[in-house]
C-alpha cells in the first residue's frame, strides 16, 4: 500500500470569451482530491473546494452569459484577479497535479496569462487534460464533452454524482463532476502502486501528455 497518495486539483474557469490574451476570468472553481482504500477498493476522497467570482475590467458579453449565466451584476462586488489568484494557488499547494477538461488548450493558458497580467509567477505545477484522457481511453465514445462522459459513467454505475444540466458551466459544479470522472478513469487505468506521489506523474503520462503550468 502506498503511503503518500497524489493530490489532484480539478479546476475550471469561466471567462468573458475564448482568448486568454483578450478575455478575462470571471469565476474560478476547484476540487482537491486524492485516493484512499476502502476495503479492497480504491476510492476518490474529496479534500476541499475553492470557488470565487472574479471582477473583470470589462463588460461580460451576452454570449458568455448565455453559457455560464454570470452577469455584470453578479461580479460587481467580487474581488479582482490579482486578489483571487494567490488564494487559488495557495489552495492548490506546491505539490498537487492540476486537471482540467480541455485544460491544455483553454484553462491552463487562461490561468497562465491571468497570472502574468497580475504580476504573479505561475507555479511549477503539472497539468493533466481530462479531454485527452477521455479521447485516449474512451475512443468508442461519440462525444467527449464532460457532461456526456459523466452521464455515460453514471449510467454504467461507475460514478454516482447527479449531472444537473442547469448547474453545468458554473465552475465549482463542473469541478465536482470532473473530479469524479477523471478520478474514476485514473482508478480504472492505473495500478494502485502508481497512485503514489513519487510514481503518479510518470504513470499518468501513459494516459495523456502532461504539461507544466509555468510554460
Amino acid at each position: 500500500m502506498f503511503l503518500l497518495p497524489t493530490t489532484l486539483v480539478a479546476f475550471d474557469l469561466e471567462t468573458t470569451g475564448l482568448s486568454p490574451v483578450k478575455d478575462e476570468i470571471i469565476e474560478i472553481g476547484a476540487v482537491k482530491f486524492s485516493f484512499h482504500k476502502v476495503g479492497e477498493r480504491m476510492e476518490i476522497l474529496e479534500k476541499g473546494t475553492f470557488q470565487s467570482l472574479v471582477r473583470p475590467d470589462r463588460h461580460i458579453p451576452e454570449e458568455a452569459t448565455r453559457v455560464n449565466r454570470i452577469t455584470d451584476a453578479m461580479v460587481q462586488d467580487a474581488p479582482v484577479a490579482k486578489d483571487v489568484l494567490p488564494n487559488f494557488l495557495r489552495f492548490c499547494g506546491q505539490s498537487s497535479l492540476l486537471v482540467a477538461h480541455n485544460g491544455h488548450a483553454f484553462d491552463a493558458p487562461f490561468l497562465r496569462e491571468a497570472c502574468r497580467k497580475a504580476g504573479i509567477a505561475p507555479p511549477r505545477l503539472p497539468v493533466m487534460d481530462s479531454l485527452k484522457i477521455s479521447r485516449n481511453l474512451m475512443r468508442e465514445s461519440a462525444s467527449h464533452k464532460l457532461s456526456d462522459i459523466a452521464n455515460r459513467m453514471v449510467a454504467s454505475g461507475e460514478i454516482k454524482i447527479r449531472v444537473e444540466q442547469n448547474d453545468l458551466h458554473r465552475a465549482l459544479y463542473d469541478c465536482q463532476v470532473l473530479a469524479q470522472v477523471v478520478g474514476r478513469l485514473v482508478l480504472k487505468s492505473l495500478p494502485e502502486k502508481d497512485l503514489a506521489i513519487d510514481r503518479f506523474q510518470k504513470a499518468a503520462e501513459k494516459l495523456a501528455p502532461i504539461t507544466m503550468l509555468e510554460n
